[in-house]
């Protein structure tokens, strides 16, 4: 007879609907309105086609391209849609490799919700700009899935492009060339021999990349924020990316300060202390085990770009999916089925908690930049052709995507230009200036923007909007 569907999976069914409504409601913010995957006019593809700066990720300067030619109006929600897709087939994706590591009903079922809902998702899933995260983890975690499963000489081929597709998607996503045959090794799939040889053939699809990314045109300057190492910005990343991961705990409210509130913050984190207990504490002994270190292992090599470069919280999503593993296999061995149930179901209401608060902060970010940008067009009055954009240095907390100040949800004044479907303004300037730049400096930079050819300024102070227009124009 066989088994009924586990309840888990009805909460993931149920719950689509309503992640979906949610994700298309919420408007870009920030580099959201600069990104590769926002609508793009500039006819010279090559820039964004081929490397540039510190980046090659070609995806997204299509799907760019595509907003441009077709219809500006599709982003966000091509994205959104995209970016939810991508997301729905990794927690696949970590359900089919649970079922061919011989992970149990309950850790299948645990292993698979805990991907699709940890708070490390949110980062990625609420955004606008997260098809090159959502996707490399996915091409990444297929790659795996086909090295686990097949045995015939096409494996070989497809896990050569399986993970040449996830670095095209994000450089990350190159971590996947070794990942495969660290974890068939760990599980007893294969020999060390077998190991040797493949890891080999990993190396050689990552030299491959290299090859080709160093021979094509490289435009733009590399990202400054890429080549600096503060070890105590690290230690802060690791911190929170280890909260995030292994535990729940709401940091919109521990760590954001106009919406500190310590009792929610405090509770998030208790409710999800039972399952930590349950999972990595209790089964502590299973650490040393061969297939728990290849899993460690191979959790840190997927993070470890952005260990070196950049750990936002979006990046917290690149080694979820060797997480839910870990915790798919810690669970396998517990046969305190009942205790793990209740404490699974606290660290879900933690979770959904989070998530729900996370996305009031995304939506209520972006209509922010909204509601600004229609007081800017309603205070030009007229189109304008080139606007310079004067922001005033804003001290607001920020924290990720989230809770951005005003001037960011505006995106550099970007956002004005989608409201106008990118009719107008064709060109924007921004400078911020000091809080304390006096009225006639003010108007001695709007007199040389004037002489430059603009044919108004904006001028953004936290949330209030001025507009002078230039009537020689």
């Amino acid at each position: 007879m066989k088994s009924r569907i586990h309840p888990l999976y009805l909460f993931i069914f149920l719950t689509i609907p309503f992640v979906a409504w949610g994700k298309l409601q919420i408007w870009p913010t920030f580099d959201d309105w600069t990104t590769l995957s926002a609508p793009n006019f500039d006819t010279d593809w090559g820039r964004y086609i081929f490397s540039n700066g510190s980046f090659w990720r070609p995806f997204d300067a299509l799907f760019g391209f595509f907003y441009a030619h077709q219809n500006p109006q599709l982003f966000p929600t091509v994205n959104h849609i995209c970016i939810l897709f991508g997301h729905l087939v990794n927690t696949y994706l970590v359900y089919q490799l649970c079922r061919e590591l011989a992970f149990n009903r309950q850790s299948r079922a645990i292993a698979t919700t805990f991907f699709y809902l940890s708070p490390c998702v949110w980062a990625t899933v609420w955004a606008c700009d997260s098809l090159n995260q959502t996707y490399s983890q996915l091409w990444g975690l297929w790659a795996v899935l086909v090295y686990l499963k097949m045995k015939s000489p096409l494996k070989y081929f497809l896990w050569f492009i399986f993970v040449f597709t996830a670095a095209l998607a994000k450089e990350n996503g190159l971590a996947w060339a070794i990942v495969p045959p660290i974890l068939a090794f760990g599980f007893r799939r294969i020999s060390r021999r077998t190991l040797r040889n493949h890891l080999l053939y990993g190396f050689s699809i990552a030299l491959c990349y290299a090859v080709i990314r160093l021979s094509i045109p490289h435009y733009g300057p590399l990202n400054p924020d890429y080549q600096t190492f503060l070890l105590s910005r690290k230690v802060k990343e690791i911190a929170m990316l280890f909260i995030n991961t292994c535990m729940t705990a709401d940091l919109i409210s521990l760590i954001h300060a106009p919406n500190r509130n310590l009792w929610i913050g405090g509770a998030t984190l208790l409710l999800s202390l039972p399952f930590f207990y349950m999972v990595f504490i209790r089964q502590a002994r299973l650490y040393a085990t061969r297939p728990m270190l290849a899993l460690l292992l191979s959790a840190f090599i997927v993070v470890f770009p952005n260990l070196l470069l950049s750990l936002s919280m979006m990046n917290a999503y690149a080694p979820l999916g060797m997480a839910a593993l870990i915790v798919g296999y810690l669970i396998n061995d517990n046969r305190h089925t009942r205790w793990i149930t209740i404490a699974f179901s606290l660290y879900l209401l933690s979770a959904l908690f989070i998530g729900a608060h996370t996305w009031y902060h995304s939506w209520k970010s972006g209509r922010l930049g909204q509601q600004l940008a229609t007081e800017i067009i309603q205070k030009t009055r007229k189109p304008v052709e080139k606007a310079y954009f004067l922001i005033v240095e804003d001290d607001y907390p920020k924290l990720s995507s989230f809770c951005v100040i005003p001037s960011d949800a505006l995106g550099w004044g970007w956002a004005v230009a989608h409201q106008n479907n990118y009719r107008w303004p064709e060109t924007i300037k921004d400078t911020t200036i000091a809080r304390t730049t006096d009225a006639a400096a003010i108007g001695r930079l709007t007199r040389k923007a004037f002489s430059q050819g603009y044919d108004c300024v904006w001028k953004i102070d936290h949330t209030h909007i001025s507009v002078t227009l230039n009537h020689q124009r």
